[in-house]
C-alpha cells in the first residue's frame, strides 16, 4: 500500500505482499548491511522466514507497535530502501526509534534524507510523536551527516551498546524532537 510519494521516490507501508521484493532487496544489499546489523543466518533471507516477519510487523503496525515502510525510485518497483519506526511508546514519552537502510547503488543521490524527511513528518502528523531516537555506529559517517541534516542531535554515547555483526559496538545516540501536534 502505497502511503506518499516525494518528488523523486514513492513509499509503501511493508507488507507480506512485498516479500519477493523485501527479499531481493536483502539478498542484494547482503555484504553492505552485514556491518551495521546482527548476524543473519540463512533462514533470515529464505522468502518463508521474509513473509512471517513482514505478517508480524503487519499485526504489529494494526496496534500502533510500529510502522515499517519501504521506497522505491517514483513511478517504479524495484524496492532501494528502508525505514523503520519501532517501538512505538505513547503516554508521557510519546517516542520512537528510526532504524533505515539504502541499497549500495543508490547512495550519496539524497534519496534516503527525500524519503527520511517526509517519512518522519507522517509519522509525527499520524501518531502524535514528540521524540523520535535513532542511533548508529561511530564509524558509520553516511548515517551521522543524514541524520544530523535532518535535524537530529547527537545526545549521547553508549559503550557495548547493540551486538552488531557478531560483536558488541558502541553507539553513537541522537534524537529529533518534535513539536507538539495540533
Amino acid at each position: 500500500m502505497k502511503l506518499f510519494s516525494t518528488e523523486r521516490t514513492d513509499v509503501w507501508l511493508l507488507t507480506p505482499d512485498l516479500a519477493d521484493s523485501f527479499q531481493l532487496f536483502l539478498l542484494e544489499n547482503r555484504s553492505h548491511f552485514a556491518p551495521f546489523e546482527p548476524l543473519r543466518d540463512e533462514d533470515y533471507f529464505t522468502l518463508d522466514n521474509i513473509s512471517q516477519r513482514l505478517l508480524s510487523a503487519r499485526n504489529d503496525y494494526d496496534a500502533r507497535k510500529c510502522l515499517q515502510l519501504v521506497f522505491t525510485l517514483k513511478g517504479e518497483h524495484t524496492l532501494i530502501g528502508s525505514i523503520n519506526f519501532t517501538n512505538f511508546i505513547f503516554g508521557v514519552f510519546q517516542a520512537c526509534y528510526l532504524g533505515f537502510s539504502l541499497d549500495r547503488a543508490y547512495q550519496g543521490k539524497g534519496l534516503m534524507h527525500e524519503a527520511l524527511s517526509k517519512s518522519i513528518d507522517y509519522v509525527h502528523k499520524t501518531y502524535g510523536f514528540h521524540r523520535i531516537m535513532a542511533n548508529h555506529l561511530p564509524d558509520n559517517a553516511r548515517s551521522s551527516k543524514t541524520l544530523a541534516s535532518l535535524g537530529f542531535v547527537k545526545e549521547g554515547y553508549a559503550q557495548s551498546y547493540l551486538k552488531i555483526n557478531g560483536v558488541w559496538q558502541d553507539h553513537v545516540l541522537n534524537s529529533l524532537v518534535l513539536p507538539d501536534v495540533e
